[in-house]
Formats: C-alpha cells, sequence, structure tokens
C-alpha cells in the first residue's frame, strides 16, 4: 500500500517531481564529474609522480669536478637526498659490447651502487661485481635475457698505439621502459673508474690492462738539518731563500725527541724549515742539498710524527706514534736501522718496514692511519727494536707518501703492491631525492654552491598547480550547489 501511494503522488505530482529530480541531479552531477576528475585523473598523474623515479633525479646541466670529500659532506648537509653516487666523464663511458648470440652494440657505463632507487623501484637487484643491468632498449638492440653473458671491450689510443681492456659480466638485470630511453649498463662505480682510467693509459692491475700506475710520492711538512756548527743570521736567510722553505727555528733540546723521536749524539745541532702553504717535495730537499754541500750537514726530511695501529693477523691492534728516519740519521743516533735500510742505502720503491718497540713481536702486520679524515691500511712488515713504548720509525719516504693524505686520497693496490693516488675527483653525479616535494629544495641547495642543475621541478609543480585549482573548483561549484539546492 505504501509503494502503491508513493507512486500515486508521484504521478499526481510529476512535474514538481522531475523538478525535484532534475535539481538534485544538476547539483550532483558536476560534482561527481570534478570529483572523478580529481580524484582520479590528478591522483593518477601524482601517483606517476611519485612511483618513477626519474622524477626524482637531479643531473648537473654542466661537466665540473667535484671531490670525494664533497660527497662526503653533501650526504650530511641535505638529509633530503635518497641516492647520489660519482660519474666519470661521459666521453669515458663509452664501451662496445657484444653478446653470445654476436650482437653488438656502443653502451654507455652508469655508476650505480647500493640504495639506487632506479634500480630497486623498478624490481632489479643492484648488480656485484662481476654483474650489470641493461635499459630495455640496450637489452633489445642485443637481443639478451636475464642471465646471458657480455663482453664488454674499453678502447683507447696512447701515443698512436691502440689498446683494448675486456671484460665479461653477467645480465642480472633488465629495467622497464619508464627507467629511461637511452641504450646503457648499470655497473659498481669502480668499474666505471677502471674503464676511465685505462682510457687514460693508466694501468688497472684487477683486470690485467696495461698502462702507467699513478704511483703515490712523498710529501714533507718540512726538513729537519742536522749540523755541528750553529748558523749564522746571513745561513739561515740564505737557507730558506730559493729553496721552498718559509721559516726556520732551531730546535731546543728538549724538543728533538717529540720532533723526530729521538736524541741525536751529543755535538750535532738541529734546526727545522718548515714551509707554511704547500708541502714541500723531494725538488726542495735536492735544493737545500745544495745551499748545504761541503758544510757536513745531515738532512732529515720531516713530517710531524702519525698516530698508527699495527695489527697482527687475528690479533689485537696496537697504538704507535710512527716517525720518519732516512740512512744517514745512523750517523747521528744510537738507533740501529739495519732493518729499515740494511745497506745503508734509502729503500727500493714499494718496500715498507717498521721498527717498532720490542714489546710488539716482529712479523707481518696490517697498518692503519687516519690523517684529516682519510683513512688507509697497507701490510708492512715490522721489525722489533730496542725504543721506548708505543714509539715507532719508519723510512722519511713513507711517512712522505702518508703524509699525502693530508690533500688527498692515496690507496694501496695489492696487486701492483704500491701505493697509488686515489681519484681526485669526478665530472658529475647522479642524484635522488627522498620525493618529488624535496626536489625544489635540493635543486635551491645546489643552486647556492654554484651547481646548475636540471630536474623535473616544472613538471612537478603544473600537477601541483593543476590539483591546486581543481580543489579550488570542486569546493567552488559544491557551495554554490548546495546554496542552491537549499534556495
Amino acid at each position: 500500500m505504501i509503494l502503491k501511494l508513493s507512486f500515486k503522488d508521484i504521478v499526481h505530482d510529476r512535474l514538481l517531481s522531475i523538478c525535484l529530480i532534475l535539481t538534485i541531479a544538476s547539483i550532483i552531477a558536476p560534482l561527481l564529474i570534478l570529483f572523478g576528475i580529481k580524484f582520479g585523473t590528478i591522483q593518477t598523474m601524482r601517483g606517476r609522480l611519485i612511483e618513477d623515479p626519474v622524477n626524482r633525479e637531479i643531473r648537473p646541466v654542466t661537466t665540473s669536478s667535484f671531490h670525494r670529500d664533497w660527497f662526503s659532506r653533501i650526504r650530511t648537509e641535505i638529509p633530503e637526498i635518497d641516492f647520489i653516487v660519482p660519474m666519470t666523464r661521459q666521453i669515458s663511458t663509452a664501451v662496445d659490447v657484444r653478446a653470445e648470440n654476436g650482437k653488438k652494440s656502443r653502451l654507455s657505463l652508469m655508476p650505480t651502487g647500493p640504495g639506487d632507487p632506479l634500480l630497486l623501484e623498478n624490481r632489479t637487484a643492484i648488480p656485484d661485481t662481476h654483474s650489470c643491468v641493461l635499459t630495455a632498449p640496450a637489452a633489445e638492440t642485443l637481443a639478451v635475457v636475464v642471465g646471458d653473458e657480455l663482453t664488454l671491450s674499453a678502447k683507447r689510443i696512447i701515443g698512436g698505439k691502440t689498446g683494448s681492456g675486456d671484460f665479461s659480466l653477467h645480465v642480472s638485470g633488465i629495467l622497464s621502459e619508464r627507467a629511461g630511453g637511452l641504450k646503457s649498463v648499470y655497473v659498481l662505480l669502480p668499474l666505471v673508474e677502471a674503464v676511465e682510467d685505462f682510457k687514460d693509459g693508466r694501468a688497472v692491475p684487477l683486470y690485467g690492462w696495461s698502462g702507467e700506475l699513478p704511483m703515490a710520492y712523498p710529501v714533507f711538512q718540512g726538513a729537519v738539518v742536522f749540523t755541528h756548527n750553529q748558523f749564522s743570521k746571513m745561513e739561515e736567510i740564505l737557507l730558506v731563500n730559493n729553496t721552498g722553505f718559509s721559516t726556520l727555528d732551531k730546535i731546543a733540546p728538549d724538543q728533538m725527541k717529540e720532533l723526530v723521536g729521538f736524541v741525536p749524539e751529543s755535538g750535532w745541532n738541529g734546526y727545522l724549515l718548515k714551509v707554511k702553504k704547500r708541502a714541500a717535495g723531494m725538488e726542495n730537499i735536492k735544493a737545500l742539498h745544495n745551499k748545504l754541500r761541503g758544510k757536513g750537514a745531515v738532512i732529515l726530511p720531516w713530517n710531524s710524527p702519525m698516530k698508527i695501529a699495527l695489527t697482527p693477523e687475528g690479533g689485537t691492534p696496537a697504538s704507535f706514534t710512527l716517525y720518519g728516519v732516512n740512512a744517514k740519521m745512523a750517523a747521528i743516533t744510537s738507533l740501529d736501522l739495519t732493518a729499515l735500510y740494511p745497506n745503508g742505502e734509502h729503500l727500493v720503491h714499494g718496500q715498507r718496514t717498521v721498527l717498532a718497540a720490542t714489546s710488539s713481536a716482529s712479523g707481518e702486520r696490517v697498518m692503519a692511519v687516519e690523517v684529516e679524515k682519510r683513512q688507509l691500511t697497507l701490510p708492512v712488515e715490522v721489525a722489533a727494536a730496542t725504543l721506548p713504548a708505543n714509539t715507532a720509525f719508519t723510512s722519511a719516504s713513507l711517512l712522505g707518501k702518508l703524509n699525502l693524505l693530508r690533500s688527498r686520497n692515496i690507496t694501496y693496490d695489492a696487486n701492483a703492491d704500491r701505493l697509488l693516488l686515489a681519484r681526485r675527483g669526478y665530472a658529475g653525479f647522479r642524484l635522488y631525492t627522498e620525493s618529488i616535494d624535496a626536489v625544489a629544495a635540493v635543486q635551491h641547495l645546489l643552486e647556492e654552491e654554484g651547481i646548475s642543475v636540471h630536474t623535473r621541478r616544472e613538471r612537478i609543480a603544473e600537477v601541483r598547480r593543476l590539483d591546486h585549482y581543481m580543489s579550488l573548483i570542486f569546493w567552488l561549484i559544491a557551495v554554490v550547489g548546495v546554496i542552491g539546492g537549499i534556495s
């Protein structure tokens, strides 16, 4: 009966019912359409921006030089950075790639590392030292799948001679199309560095590529001159003039042990020559030798003592203060330097021996040193000696190479058994922020440092503006509709 009465009421007041239906439809219909556009199209666009890591990427516009320390600092100062990895010069990243099926292509090496969002958010694992990840265009050109082997070849021309550095990698992953349209192969940074070093003519012992090794060289903070006779004021001025040293001071007897680790025999006077800014090299020591020729003086290239840790295999590290000496010190001190200089001559290049206090048994050790927040570990041969506790001596040459850590990184290469200069800087970087909302802030901070970068900031801003205006229109029509409906 209720339904029958309701139907008859609608039919009787059909004009009013139709008007009421049309009124409600005219209010709800545009709201539903705008609601669909706002929470459908706009949210989909925003979701794609958020989900695609390419939109969080910040790339430098021009090639520059970025020091290793810059990357450490930038990670600390800008917490919004999710991932950053250095890049070498683009011209040095091109390699020829051959697949097992015989297809060839020239690809660009791209550095990656743990936490790379471009790989991880495209469901691809980070490669190891023997694998790589290809972009979709690269995989299509080579017609390869995950698990296939690739042979990569880096070419160089040095002095008119052509060379080739070959290495093999297996494909551990293939990125989706959205990750980029370039033909690239993602590998760990050390491999990209090795290819650049090879193309620059340097040797890469890890891969057996021939060339020159960037050998570490000794640098000194000054020189200590031992002499039987005291220098006159004129002689002091001449020693500083045209030798590269800035100051000369007589060493008091109570300062001698603190500076050089030993006290010379009676009758010897000590003078310390120091530099202010630029470190002294062997050419400065030679200039000093020329000034003192025929005066019976003994010269020790000098660096301030360093704190080191010597660790036996499977043992506990022991701390020492390391001083540098040369073979000529045997004439002015009672120190037994035979282990350091068995022939009374300078160490041959690459030899690493440390005289340590007798509390430390002799044998092979790992020496760790930290200078200016730069760290280095290398194997050394420790010889026991009668020395004060926690005191150690090595050649002035080795201590000079360790002193190089004050200005740049050096590494120990086990394959070459040498201390090598590490890379000073990089030409660029790959950087990703934590979210699209952090892109503008990170871009601003980088540009304040004078680094011009390219981002998807405009596209992100467009979606934000569209979202803002759509919200404004939605609420405007909703208010008007509600007021009209009430009226």
